[in-house]
């Protein structure tokens, strides 16, 4: 400062200090005409958007949480209809499995008696067939022995032709 004041008397400095005090008033008067005012306005209005964009935001994530609640609720009934309609399916499918096991169990019943009624038929028929055979076979032997006179050779030649024909006729 003293550099500044050299050659200068005090008059001068004191007109100088004046006049930059002024000029420094004056400035401050017209930057706050002009410059403060919109500064400040524009600090305003972007301190309002500011608050505004958060405000907008913060109803957004809200928003986003209930529709995320709402969709997590909607899973849970999904999942719970999903386990229901499961069990209702498996349900169905042992009464199904149940079902056929005794439509089975029926069937081969049937077959088994329908078995042993035609096994026991068959035997009966086998039977008849093997009285019939006895019966041809007795009177074929009885003709053969009233049409000879029987001697002990007779006989025995009688009898083995009678086994072996037993034989041919199982054949």
């Amino acid at each position: 400062m003293e550099a500044l004041t050299q050659g200068l008397f005090l008059k001068d400095i004191v007109a100088l200090l004046v006049t930059n005090i002024l000029a420094f008033i004056l400035l401050l008067l017209i930057l706050r005409k002009f410059a403060w005012g919109p500064i400040l306005k524009m600090l305003d209005d972007r301190r309002d958007k500011v608050q505004g964009d958060y405000a907008t935001a913060k109803a957004k994530v809200d928003e986003a949480e209930g529709l995320r609640q709402g969709f997590e609720d909607k899973l849970d009934d999904i999942k719970g209809l999903e386990r229901e309609r499961v069990q209702e399916a498996v349900k169905r499918g042992e009464s199904i499995a149940a079902s056929l096991e005794r439509a089975a169990r029926d069937k081969a019943e049937d077959i088994r008696e329908k078995g042993h009624a035609d096994l026991d038929r068959d035997v009966a028929t086998a039977r008849l067939e093997l009285r019939e055979t006895v019966v041809s076979m007795t009177i074929t032997a009885a003709e053969k022995l009233v049409k000879e006179k029987l001697d002990d050779a007779k006989h025995r030649q009688l009898i083995e032709d009678f086994i072996s024909g037993l034989g041919d006729s199982r054949a």
